[in-house]
């Protein structure tokens, strides 16, 4: 039986968010926040491209898949916004670009040529 590599890393990585809002101006405000991912296995990744080259998986279900937890997210009373299933959708239902942007820095944390190569086409 094969054995199985051992790296000394936790088997989750964090990255920033970018959340673009909306402001008064037409402009937009940037909230910064860190998200942790899990790691996927190349079975796990290779099933989740085949997915998303079918299109057939939501934001929403990318983040099943992959979201582990946030930190620095507060509530309106300054508490801390706990990582909680009915966060997360309270989150989505108030700011359209919650879970997008999550999406967003999982794969640019995963592959950041591959974000390159799709955000660059939407720039022209």
């Amino acid at each position: 039986m094969a054995q199985k590599l051992y790296v000394e890393v936790k088997p989750t990585f964090s990255g920033e968010v970018i959340m673009p809002v909306l402001i008064d101006n037409g402009g937009t405000f940037e909230k910064k926040f860190t998200a942790e991912f899990k790691r996927l296995s190349r079975e796990e990744g290779e099933a989740l491209q085949a997915r998303l080259d079918a299109k057939d998986i939501t934001d929403a279900q990318v983040l099943d898949l992959v979201l582990h937890g946030w930190s620095e997210l507060t509530d309106v009373n300054q508490e801390p916004f706990l990582f909680t299933p009915e966060n997360r959708v309270s989150a989505r239902n108030d700011w359209p670009t919650f879970e997008a942007s999550i999406v967003f820095s999982f794969f640019n944390n995963v592959n950041p040529a591959a974000i390159k190569n799709f955000v660059a086409p939407l720039a022209t």
